[in-house]
């Protein structure tokens, strides 16, 4: 099925993983990435460190895309950008909080 939003994301499917804070995981993310739509881990209320670990569980689980939300009111937000950056990362969604 192609539209924009497959064609810019790379994924089979038009739909996006809501990122719910602690649900949406690694794990939660490469499945929902290999069925063919866009996982997302959910960052909020998460240490810096615990983001780095999800992205890179979720690159050894899936080739497909997938992306992280961020939430902006969170004191680490700017170091999970950073993260997300170091870790080539495909996308990313933004909340307030």
């Amino acid at each position: 099925m192609g539209t924009r939003l497959t064609t810019l994301l790379g994924i089979k499917y038009p739909i996006i993983q809501g990122a719910m804070a602690w649900t949406s995981d690694a794990v939660l993310a490469a499945a929902v990435s290999n069925a063919g739509g866009a996982g997302i881990i959910a960052a909020g209320g998460r240490t810096t460190e615990w983001v780095r670990a999800e992205i890179k569980k979720a690159q050894a689980l899936t080739k497909k895309p997938f992306g992280v939300n961020v939430m902006l009111m969170a004191p680490n937000s700017n170091e999970i950008v950073d993260v997300v950056c170091e870790e080539k990362v495909q996308f990313v969604t933004l909340g307030a909080g």
